[in-house]
């Protein structure tokens, strides 16, 4: 998962923000935040990238629902209707075919991953409903 906060606004200001990472299928907090990271903001955009270490079937319908932001951005306040900061992620994953077998000695069960060639059709997939925003809008503002 990489992540990039820029904030808007001069550089030099003491700005911190703080950035969690949740699994939302969890109830607890405690169970559900994957990571977390307070840096400052002071320097720039910051970039940051995640590799979490879990399992999720790619059949799950709730795939890209299930992984949450939180932020909070503390220091310099601004006035209301203004925006802080922007915040661009993506989430890239890792396709692996695993079969269960046993050995004919101990008769014992390992996990032998055996590599296949996946197509690239196969690979993309496409969203049954495609990102849209209605919410639009355009502020004037004074100098």
């Amino acid at each position: 998962i990489r992540l990039a906060l820029t904030l808007h606004g001069r550089k030099g200001l003491s700005v911190v923000a703080r950035v969690a990472l949740l699994d939302t299928r969890y109830r607890e907090y405690q169970h559900a935040c994957i990571t977390t990271i307070q840096t400052t903001l002071n320097a720039g955009t910051i970039f940051v990238t995640l590799y979490p270490n879990f399992n999720i079937s790619l059949e799950d319908p709730q795939i890209f629902q299930n992984m949450q932001i939180q932020l909070q951005i503390t220091g310099a306040p601004q006035v209301g209707n203004t925006y802080v900061a922007t915040l661009h992620h993506q989430m890239a994953y890792r396709v692996q075919n695993h079969v269960m077998t046993s050995l004919e000695s101990q008769h014992s069960p390992s996990c032998i991953h055996i590599p296949r060639q996946i197509p690239r059709e196969e690979l993309l997939h496409e969203s049954s409903v495609p990102i849209q925003s209605v919410d639009s809008s355009i502020y004037k503002r004074k100098d």
